[in-house]
């Protein structure tokens, strides 16, 4: 195998450092810290944990649902959408209405300062 190969992006919609950054917000803002969920998720060392904080992999569905139920909020709620501009350039040349291309403008605009 070529090591030079780029790696395949497995997670190409989601943006892992941002969703690291919300999932830390999320769970310190909630009053836990990393030895907690380590303990609520029954891992064996914090390692995890913070390899999630810093976007570096995602946490498995399973933990995903834990987190989930322990903090009452949507698994997908942890996970930052990432920002495709050639997918936003689309949308918005194919769109009639300005209304309708603003409101998207916008919703993108909120999903970058998230």
């Amino acid at each position: 195998m070529n090591d030079n190969r780029k790696k395949l992006d497995i997670y190409a919609n989601i943006d892992m450092k941002k969703s690291g950054q919300k999932m830390k917000q999320m769970i310190i803002s909630a009053g836990y810290d990393v030895k907690a969920i380590q303990q609520y998720l029954h891992l064996s060392c914090p390692q995890p944990v913070y390899r999630w904080f810093h976007g570096k992999v995602l946490p498995t569905v399973d933990h995903l649902f834990m987190l989930s139920k322990l903090l009452g909020v949507h698994m997908e709620d942890f996970l930052v959408e990432k920002v495709d501009e050639k997918r936003f350039i689309f949308i918005c040349q194919n769109r009639d209405d300005r209304n309708r291309m603003l409101n998207a403008k916008i919703e993108m605009c909120n999903r970058i300062l998230l």
